[in-house]
């Protein structure tokens, strides 16, 4: 028996959460065909003498969707041993759609995620169509394999138009939606997303679509799924932040009694509002697990950091005043962050929040980067303490550095050691939990605020194996994921399987500091996060990564729900 692809000496993780065990690894074409000892040769041979070899990561929470289009690698994902991102996440797809819409999705897209639109406008190739239109141009050009959600804004904004982000839908429109959908898992969608957040707001300024959705579109929409034998259901209610009130809590039970389908929810994580928010989000989901009702959070292992400049974010959106000043363009925006009348507004809106809006304080906010070398000194300060030195309030001297720097001056935020210590406790809870899933990296998105791709490396660094056993938290990542979302033969290594594999040196494995790299179309930025410790990533039995680098290989396949 000859192999294309021999993997030799590695300490075998499998993705079942058995025990790691040694094996060499064959693999012919995109399968893999023997694991045991083989005495044959192969046409490539790697050693993976003191590594360990596991399935490739499965990343569930992603935006790729448009960064595809000239990044098929899907990176930073791709650098930490992912080989497979689910996309569509949120109910924000640009398919299926119209010709004349596909402008009006990116751009919401460009506000909610923080594409940049520039970006968009040179390396976004879709003219419109539907589900399969979007994906099959994909087939031979992805390093990762790809596949994604039919997202509930995209079919809204079909069925109803502008309309999609004014009101609630007529029974013919939830009737025409309901097709969308239909259609869209024949065509192979893995399943429907949807989110109702008040801080989702279109490049236009209003609401997104699904934000206007009443609970009975919802259901009509989600009810669709039962006449299919694959697929999930992603959906962030209105109140996640709270830990889920009464009515969504009832939602979410009905969303699983008319589909039939297992639920992802969002990250549990503390907020201003609720710091036992995730406990409660936690409490709740092992009740309905109890009841058979299928739903699960996502715990994330990634660094919380927030990277802000005003001339781009999205994070301050809950806030009507300061929502209207960010969507306006220049030279309005700054004019307006200017003036006093309108400061005084932002002032009393931001005291008034007191934290339910934005978990950080703006004298907490540390200077990252400036553009201006004569600003050099501020870099690596506080607000505060800046502010002390003009002898002015922390909002003040926020939006005056902002100001100075034409809104582009980068801040990041920086968590106190208590803060730190409560959120690895609540991270402890969700490694802990049978039902919680690695994730939320957003991918793709939030491209000038939030890097959360790290999560798979932090895991394995960081939580093993004082928390988890390695061969655990290589099951979160892999096989539980390819579980919850029926991917069929991913997510394990077995006879027969795709030879989606990662071999890394686990004493090495470190992720850096997130930094901004401006290597996006169009010169645009983004931030990142590299990697060390991974030797080889091999996706459908093709090294797609090797040393961190790309091969240049593109043996990624589009994920078809079947």
């Amino acid at each position: 028996m000859t192999y294309d692809v021999v993997i030799r000496g590695g300490k075998v993780v499998d993705g079942s959460g058995l025990p790691g065990f040694s094996a060499d690894l064959g693999i012919r074409g995109d399968r893999i065909v023997k694991i045991g000892r083989i005495d044959e040769s192969g046409a490539r041979e790697i050693d993976a003498d003191g590594c360990i070899v596991a399935p490739g990561f499965i990343d569930v929470h992603t935006h790729y969707d448009v960064q595809l289009d000239w990044d098929p690698t899907a990176s930073p994902s791709c650098w930490r041993g992912v080989t497979t991102v689910l996309t569509g996440n949120c109910g924000f797809t640009v398919a299926p759609s119209r010709p004349a819409d596909v402008g009006w999705l990116a751009a919401m897209l460009s506000r909610v995620e923080g594409m940049s639109k520039e970006a968009l406008a040179e390396g976004f190739k879709f003219k419109g169509g539907s589900f399969d239109d979007f994906w099959s141009r994909l087939e031979g050009r992805l390093g990762v394999n790809a596949g994604g959600y039919v997202g509930h804004c995209a079919v809204r904004r079909w069925a109803m138009g502008d309309d999609a982000s004014e009101r609630t839908a007529t029974r013919e429109e939830i009737a025409e939606m309901q097709t969308l959908v239909r259609e869209a898992m024949q065509q192979g969608a893995l399943g429907f997303s949807t989110s109702q957040l008040d801080i989702h707001v279109g490049d236009d300024g209003r609401g997104v679509p699904s934000n206007f959705a009443s609970r009975e579109e919802i259901i009509a929409l989600a009810s669709v799924l039962a006449e299919f034998d694959h697929g999930a259901i992603e959906i962030i209610p209105h109140s996640f932040a709270t830990g889920y009130d009464k009515e969504d809590r009832a939602l979410l039970h009905e969303l699983y009694r008319v589909s039939g389908k297992p639920i992802e929810l969002n990250i549990l994580t503390p907020t201003p509002q609720n710091p036992m928010s995730w406990q409660d989000t936690l409490d709740f989901c092992n009740e309905a697990h109890a009841q058979g009702i299928r739903l699960h959070p996502q715990f994330t292992t990634n660094k919380l950091e927030l990277h802000l400049k005003l001339s781009d974010t999205f994070v301050f959106d809950e806030m009507p005043t300061w929502r209207d000043i960010l969507t306006q363009s220049e030279p309005e925006r700054s004019r307006r962050l200017a003036d006093s009348e309108w400061r005084a507004r932002m002032l009393t809106e931001w005291e008034a929040d007191d934290g339910r809006a934005v978990a950080f304080d703006l004298g907490d906010l540390e200077v990252e980067e400036v553009r201006n070398p004569e600003h050099s000194d501020w870099v690596g300060r506080s607000i505060e303490a800046l502010a002390k030195e003009r002898n002015k309030s922390t909002f003040d001297t926020f939006l005056d550095l902002s100001l100075a720097e034409s809104l582009e001056v980068n801040f990041r935020t920086r968590y106190k050691e208590d803060a730190n210590k409560f959120i690895a406790h609540v991270v402890e809870s969700g490694l802990k939990s049978p039902i919680a899933m690695a994730g939320s990296s957003d991918g793709g998105a939030h491209l000038a605020s939030f890097t959360g791709a790290d999560y798979s490396t932090r895991l394995l660094a960081e939580w093993v194996p004082n928390t988890v056993t390695l061969e655990h938290a290589i099951w979160r990542l892999a096989g539980m994921p390819a579980t919850v979302h029926g991917l069929r033969d991913r997510g394990f290594l077995k006879v027969g399987a795709f030879a989606d594999v990662v071999i890394f040196d686990l004493s090495r494995l470190a992720s850096g500091e997130a930094f901004l790299a401006r290597d996006f179309p169009a010169g645009t930025e983004r931030y990142i996060v590299e990697a060390e410790g991974y030797v080889a990533t091999l996706v459908n039995g093709q090294v797609m990564m090797e040393d961190n680098k790309h091969t240049g290989a593109l043996p990624g396949h589009v994920i078809w729900g079947c």
